[in-house]
């Protein structure tokens, strides 16, 4: 159980959480429900929720807010000509709930920990931030409407459904038996199996999101592993499940499963101890495990600031580099730049921005790349200027009341196809 004796704020993303409990579960948000999950992580000092409280769905819904002690913060919904049938809404909510979660965060110090009431991973960048100034950060969010990338940044990650399950439980506790506590074992094999015959991917952010599902919540620190990664090693090495690195992304496969035989297979049960590590750190910095395509000597990048520095010719002219300079042929290997535009081209296609990110931070934490996170940024900037990336207008899903950027590979761009091979 966590510690409360710690301040902390929390902030509601009222329009996502209330589309994601509407859709999913056919109710609206159980406010009492969200608060006593809070208090168990410290003590409430700030509650906001915020969202355009004229729209007909979320009218009825201050007085309950302020009833349980939160502070409906309204934000106009903006409209642009033709009509409400024909109705534009910007992403205003989101941008005011940051921007107000940053000022807090400078303004009150004394806060330890952020609660964030949203699905949606255009908050990543907010979590980033607030773990980044020593902050605990826990989302509260439904599993099926919650972007996974969002799930696994954040420190603790709790499910709607399982706050239901607990109301009831509270209830019933006096009349029925408690439940045995579910094996995280055997709720994984479960997981890949119910991914399975779903015909979905299985990478490990999925399963993570799936197991969150079946069980209302799940943390693999619970279990005494510090990374799902690590929880995910340890039933392989019992033989519940395989793994392989599929499609630039590292798959799960039950036992019974033919494993696709590919020159990237990684079999993460026979990863050497960390131990190794301390033995040959040049290797570790420098080098890429066996496991993994050997990556080309990578020109040393030029100095951001100083005498002498220029951009280069195919970054101002747009063609290969972005306007800070970064050029995707001479700052990138053949290697790096195929292996991006490959794992970006297996997304759905658009992606979002947070998809794409995220792709890339994946590759890098595998160690088949070698980019902090600027860089990875410089590099996305660079393919967007670079129109390797072109922008499109949609919703991100069915009931949302707005389009977002999404961002598509130009496949049969001459530069793209070489990149990838093809050209």
């Amino acid at each position: 159980m966590p510690s409360t004796t710690e301040d902390l704020a929390i902030f509601i993303d009222w329009e996502n959480i209330y589309i994601s409990t509407v859709s999913e579960y056919k109710s609206k948000p159980n406010v009492s429900a969200i608060l006593e999950k809070a208090r168990e992580y410290g003590r409430i000092v700030s509650a906001t929720a915020y969202a355009d409280w004229t729209e007909g769905d979320f009218r009825n819904a201050p007085p309950t807010l302020y009833s349980n002690g939160i502070s409906p913060r309204y934000i106009s919904a903006r409209y642009f000509p033709g009509g409400r049938a024909q109705k534009r809404r910007t992403n205003s909510i989101d941008v005011m709930l940051a921007v107000e979660c940053s000022d807090f965060l400078h303004n009150h110090p004394q806060v330890d920990t952020y609660v964030l009431v949203t699905g949606d991973g255009d908050f990543i960048p907010l979590v980033s931030l607030l773990r980044s100034r020593g902050k605990n950060v826990v989302v509260i969010g439904v599993s099926e409407a919650t972007s996974y990338h969002l799930i696994e940044s954040a420190d603790h990650f709790i499910s709607y459904a399982s706050l239901l399950e607990e109301e009831r439980e509270a209830r019933a506790r006096d009349r029925e038996p408690k439940k045995p506590k579910a094996d995280p074992f055997a709720e994984l094999v479960r997981a890949v199996e119910s991914l399975r015959k779903a015909g979905n991917t299985r990478v490990l952010g999925q399963v993570k999101q799936q197991m969150i599902v079946q069980m209302g919540s799940f943390d693999e620190r619970n279990a005494g592993f510090k990374k799902f990664k690590d929880f995910v090693v340890e039933a392989e090495r019992r033989n519940l499940v395989n793994t392989v690195d599929q499609d630039l992304e590292l798959q799960v496969y039950l036992p019974d499963e033919k494993v696709p035989d590919t020159p990237e297979d990684t079999d993460l049960a026979s990863e050497e101890p960390k131990e190794e590590a301390k033995e040959a750190p040049k290797e570790a910095k420098n080098g890429r495990s066996s496991g993994s395509p050997k990556k080309e000597e990578k020109p040393e990048r030029a100095p951001q600031n100083g005498g002498g520095t220029s951009v280069s010719a195919s970054a101002s002219s747009g063609q290969s580099g972005g306007s800070d300079g970064f050029d995707l042929l001479e700052d990138l290997t053949p290697y790096e730049l195929r292996t991006i535009c490959e794992n970006i081209g297996g997304l759905r296609n658009p992606a979002s921005m947070v998809e794409i990110f995220g792709s890339i931070r994946e590759l890098d934490d595998r160690g088949e790349l070698e980019l902090s996170r600027d860089e990875i940024g410089e590099v996305i900037g660079a393919m967007i200027e670079a129109e390797y990336l072109g922008k499109v207008r949609a919703k991100p899903y069915k009931e949302a009341k707005s389009n977002m950027t999404f961002y598509k590979l130009d496949k049969n761009r001459e530069e793209v196809k070489s990149a990838m091979g093809g050209g």
